[in-house]
């Protein structure tokens, strides 16, 4: 177990105590001392150590820990609308106690988070999570071109074993969902293409980002919008089958090309349905995020079916994503365009109540749809 895993579970047991014991109760004097120790240790390694909660994950600075998903005081926490704590050198034993004092007796850490002038908190920050729209880029917080390289690595995983872990997925889509987060609103933190040989990975995780924009926009519930994100992250999965030279090709591709293309989606299904319980929504999205509303599309079923409402919210974030991308055989479209074709497609190519939500969604979260290097608004290519 990694040092901060230990801390974090010595610090659930200390709360307990903290709650069950008068001060100066010897179990609860021991279980304190334990939880110094723990941090103590934690802190030779990394002298400011950083929590972020959401949902069920813990992220550590801007790595997810999957083993303390359901972590014993993430309901707590939630509660006292605490997203986010911060330990800096300094802290001493008797602050931690009066921490885990305020947790344990109520009051929500919303004034404190941040504060520099705080007299009963110096080396403990904690409360909302406060990202990227004021002082900082949107997505250094949490590093979203580290999560591209976790995703190349369950690609690689998927190419290699020919299955992927769901937990590690969902663990990128977690901290993906963290970085859209800011103060009451949302962001939606696009990465830029820099290398067209990673415009997969890239593109996936736009599509993620675009995907469960729209569901929070649409109102869905908290889980319902990161199994949207998953089911996004993944969808193109299949794609590790088809050989990089096609891929990245500079050119049209032939008809021969163009087949193995289209038989990414199957790929990508079979590849998710191995991969353990919890994927099968991804799967069905993976298969379907190239058909169309109107059942044409590809994979081709006889007799056409409609695809599964995931798949068209999907297939809606995939295109338009890839319509304002440049890659190296057509350049990106500009945003207004982009918007005729989607119209254009409502009810044949794309689901129209759909369309017409993703549009409104656009045009009024506007300002808040940010480019990774500092460009600002709807991209307009």
């Amino acid at each position: 177990m990694s040092p901060a895993a230990i801390f974090l579970n010595a610090l659930a047991h200390a709360y307990s105590a903290v709650g069950l014991y008068a001060e100066g109760h010897p179990a609860r004097v021991r279980s304190l001392d334990l939880t110094f120790k723990a941090l103590e240790a934690l802190m030779a390694e990394d002298s400011a150590p950083n929590f972020s909660f959401i949902h069920d994950q813990v992220v550590y600075g801007d790595k997810p820990l999957p083993e303390m998903r359901n972590w014993a005081l993430s309901g707590r926490l939630a509660e006292r609308q605490i997203e986010r704590i911060e330990f800096a050198r300094g802290l001493r034993p008797a602050e931690l106690n009066r921490f885990l004092e305020r947790l344990a007796t109520g009051g929500s850490g919303e004034e404190r988070f941040w504060s520099t002038d705080s007299t009963e908190f110096r080396f403990i920050r904690f409360g909302p999570i406060r990202m990227g729209a004021v002082e900082e880029d949107a997505h250094s917080a949490f590093n979203l071109d580290r999560q591209r390289a976790n995703l190349d690595e369950l690609h690689e995983d998927a190419a290699r074993k020919g299955r992927l872990s769901g937990a590690f997925a969902r663990s990128v889509v977690d901290t993906i969902a963290m970085a859209m987060r800011s103060e009451s609103k949302m962001l939606v933190p696009l990465v830029p293409l820099k290398q067209f040989d990673q415009y997969t990975t890239v593109h996936s995780m736009n599509t993620s980002v675009l995907s469960m924009a729209l569901g929070e926009f649409m109102q869905l519930a908290g889980p319902e919008v990161r199994i949207v994100g998953e089911a996004a992250l993944l969808h193109d999965v299949g794609k590790v089958e088809v050989p990089v030279e096609i891929l990245n090709k500079p050119d049209m591709l032939d008809d021969e090309e163009w087949e193995h293309i289209k038989r990414h989606p199957v790929a990508g299904a079979r590849i998710l349905m191995r991969s353990g319980e919890g994927m099968e929504l991804a799967a069905i999205a993976a298969y379907e995020h190239h058909m169309r509303t109107d059942g044409t599309g590809y994979p081709e079923t006889n007799p056409p079916r409609k695809p599964h409402r995931i798949s068209q919210l999907i297939h809606l974030c995939d295109a338009y994503d890839a319509m304002r991308t440049t890659r190296p055989f057509q350049k990106a479209m500009p945003h207004g365009e982009i918007l005729k074709i989607l119209v254009k497609g409502a009810g044949t190519e794309f689901n129209k109540d759909l369309v017409k939500r993703f549009i409104t969604m656009l045009k009024e979260w506007e300002e808040r749809i940010v480019v990774a290097d500092g460009e600002e608004s709807v991209p307009d290519a």
